[in-house]
C-alpha cells in the first residue's frame, strides 16, 4: 500500500482574522445539523450522543469508546456535520494554513486524543470517498487547538490512501466536517464541549513573542538543559558511509555532515544526533503542551528536510532505536534563526526502518509525553550535505495570539 508521507513545518504564528466554519450560537451560516456515527456500523459497541447547549453556545458530545468484541481492540465514536449522505456549502478556506478547534474534554478519566475530519468533493476514487484526518489533544480547559493542514492524511475505512488530492487543493470544496476519537485509541467515557471550528492564515512571527507555558527540553545557553550531552551517530555500523558532527558553540549546537547512499542498497543512508542513554535521562513532563518548538536555522541549501524524534522508554533501548516518535519538517536556508512548531499529530512511532518514513498515524499519548527519555535529530531519506544550527528544543502550547 502506498502511504502518504507527511512533512509538517509551520512557523508559529499570529493569525489573520479566522474564517468561521462551525459555531453553536444560532448563526445560520455556521450552525449545522450534527449526527453521531459510532463503531456499531463496523460491528463495535461504542456509543455517543450529541446535543447543542443553546444557553452556552456549545456543542455537547458525550460517549464511551469500548472494545470491539471480535477484534479485541478499541473502537471509535465519530461526529459529523451534516450527517452521512448530506452535504453543505461551507466557506472557501483557500489560502488558510490550518484549523482551530476550540474545545475541551471534561472527563478526567477519559480519552484525550481526538481527530478532526474534512470531507471534500474531490477526494473520490472508484466510488470510494476519502476523509482527511488529523489528530490533536484535548484538555479540561476550553481553549484553541491549532491543527495545520500539513498534519492531515487521507484515509478510506481507516486505511491511509494515496489517491486523494492534496488537501490544499480542496479547501474550496469542503462538503462535511467532523470530530472523532483517535484510532487506535484508549477505551473510556468522554464529555467533549465544542465552541467553534475555524480556519486561519498565519504570519511568520516567532513564537518567542509569547513565552507563557514553555518547557525547555534542550538548550545551549549555559542553563540547566545545556548540561544534556549529545552524541553524533552515523550509519557506518549498518554498512553506510554517511558522516555527521554535533558540536556545541556559543549559544547553539552545530549539526552538520553528509548523507550518502548505502553501498549495498543505493538507498539514502542516515545520520543523527541523540541525547545520552535513556537509562539515565531526566526530562520534564510535557503532557500539557501542544507540540515541540525547535529554534534553529539552516546554512546549507542541499538538504532541507529533517526529522525530530523522542523516545518514551528508559529500559527498552530497541524502542529508542526503532520505535521513537518521529516528525519530519522542512527548513529554508537562512542567516537568521526561526522557530518550527511540530504538533503531536505530526508524530508517529510507526515508520519504515529502511527509509525513516512514517507508515501510519500513531501519535504519542499523555503517558508517553510524561516519560521522555531521549531526544533525537535525524537526517534520513535524502542524500547530500546538511548544516543545521540548533538553539533550543521546547514544548509548549500554540499561543492565544493565534486568534485575533
Amino acid at each position: 500500500m502506498a502511504w502518504r508521507i507527511l512533512t509538517v513545518s509551520c512557523l508559529v504564528p499570529v493569525a489573520a482574522k479566522p474564517v468561521q466554519i462551525v459555531t453553536f450560537d444560532g448563526k445560520p451560516e455556521t450552525t449545522w445539523q450534527w449526527k453521531t456515527m459510532n463503531d456499531p456500523v463496523m460491528g463495535g459497541v461504542s456509543k455517543s450522543e450529541f446535543h447543542a447547549d443553546d444557553e452556552r453556545a456549545l456543542g455537547i458530545w458525550d460517549g464511551e469508546v469500548r472494545t470491539v468484541p471480535f477484534l479485541k481492540e478499541p473502537g471509535f465514536c465519530n461526529l459529523q456535520a451534516p450527517p452521512m449522505f448530506d452535504t453543505a456549502d461551507f466557506p472557501d478556506l483557500s489560502g488558510s494554513d490550518g484549523l482551530i478547534v476550540r474545545a475541551c474534554q471534561m472527563n478526567s478519566m477519559g480519552p484525550t486524543n481526538f481527530s478532526v475530519m474534512l470531507m471534500t468533493e474531490g477526494a473520490e476514487h472508484r466510488a470510494k470517498h476519502g476523509v482527511y484526518t488529523a489528530s490533536f489533544f484535548l484538555t479540561d480547559e476550553l481553549q484553541d487547538h491549532y491543527v495545520p493542514f500539513t498534519a492531515f492524511v487521507c484515509a478510506w475505512q481507516g486505511h491511509n490512501v494515496s489517491w486523494c488530492p492534496d488537501l490544499k487543493t480542496q479547501l474550496a470544496q469542503i462538503t462535511n466536517v467532523g470530530l472523532g476519537t483517535a484510532i487506535p485509541g484508549p477505551i473510556g467515557k468522554f464529555h467533549v464541549e465544542v465552541s467553534s471550528l475555524s480556519a486561519t492564515t498565519l504570519s511568520e512571527q516567532l513564537l518567542s513573542s509569547s513565552t507563557s507555558g514553555l518547557i525547555t527540553l534542550a538548550a545551549f545557553d549555559g542553563g540547566k538543559q545545556s548540561q544534556v550531552d549529545w552524541t553524533a551517530i552515523n550509519d557506518t555500523d549498518a554498512g553506510g558511509q554517511s558522516t555527521c558532527h554535533f558540536d556545541v558553540g556559543d549559544g547553539y549546537a552545530d549539526y552538520s555532515g553528509i548523507c550518502r547512499a548505502m553501498p549495498s542498497t543505493e538507498s539514502p543512508g542516515f545520520a543523527r544526533a541523540t541525547t545520552g542513554s535513556p537509562l539515565l535521562a531526566r526530562f520534564p513532563d510535557i503532557s500539557t503542551a501542544d507540540g515541540i518548538i525547535l529554534g534553529l536555522r539552516s546554512l546549507e541549501a542541499n538538504v532541507t528536510r529533517f526529522t525530530f524524534a523522542f523516545c518514551d522508554s528508559q529500559v527498552n533501548l530497541y524502542r529508542c532505536e526503532f520505535g521513537s516518535f518521529k516528525a519530519s519538517f522542512e527548513v529554508i536556508p537562512s542567516t537568521t534563526f526561526s522557530e518550527v512548531f511540530l504538533p503531536w499529530s505530526a508524530f508517529s512511532d510507526q515508520w519504515s526502518q529502511s527509509a525513516g518514513k512514517r507508515t501510519t498515524e500513531s501519535p504519542p499519548n499523555r503517558n508517553s509525553l510524561r516519560s521522555i527519555s531521549q531526544l533525537q535529530l535525524w537526517t534520513e531519506g535524502v542524500v547530500g550535505r546538511f548544516h543545521l544550527q540548533l538553539r533550543y528544543v521546547l514544548a509548549g502550547r500554540v499561543p492565544a495570539t493565534l486568534v485575533v
